[in-house]
């Protein structure tokens, strides 16, 4: 009773086993490989963002609110001017915001100053003369004290611009 011969029934009860698991494994090796390719690549972003320190908890507004660096406004003061005083010119120019804005009929010399606290903007003026000016006429744009854009026009009812793409 206690004696088996080889190849008996428990070599056969083995085999029946294994083409079990093999029958399971040759179903899910699809999901198993899934599951191991994302469980390594969590391990993969752990460690990356362990190594560059991103695992802080990200911070509210509120805690940084007071702690702001000071820093000074900018200046952009826009200029036109003729040779002959007296005269007239349409003026378009861009504010703060970058909004564009139309002076009809603007008095010369003609100034605008705008003020502002972005940290870039752009700066655009541009003139044309009405009939009266058959002179030579001027545009500048001047940030914080500096000539940014210095240009002039002696033409028949001459047309200007002056640009600062980045104040």
């Amino acid at each position: 009773m206690g004696w088996e011969r080889p190849g008996g029934w428990g070599a056969a009860v083995r085999k029946v086993q294994g083409q079990a698991m093999f029958r399971v494994f040759k179903r899910a090796w699809m999901a198993l490989l899934l599951i191991v390719v994302i469980a390594l690549g969590a391990y993969a972003v752990v460690r990356i963002r362990d190594t560059f320190g991103a695992n802080g908890g990200l911070a509210s507004g509120e805690a940084n609110a007071d702690n702001t660096k000071p820093f000074n406004p900018k200046h952009i003061t826009y200029e036109i001017s003729g040779a002959a005083p007296g005269g007239s010119v349409d003026v378009d120019y861009l504010d703060e915001n970058g909004q564009p804005h139309l002076v009809d009929s603007a008095p010369l010399p003609w100034s605008f100053t705008v003020v502002t606290t972005l940290p870039s903007m752009s700066a655009n003026v541009v003139a044309q003369s009405s009939t009266a000016v058959d002179d030579a006429i001027r545009c500048r744009v001047i940030v914080d004290g500096q000539v940014r854009d210095d240009r002039h026009s002696d033409e028949y009812q001459p047309f200007i611009y002056c640009l600062v793409k980045s104040v």
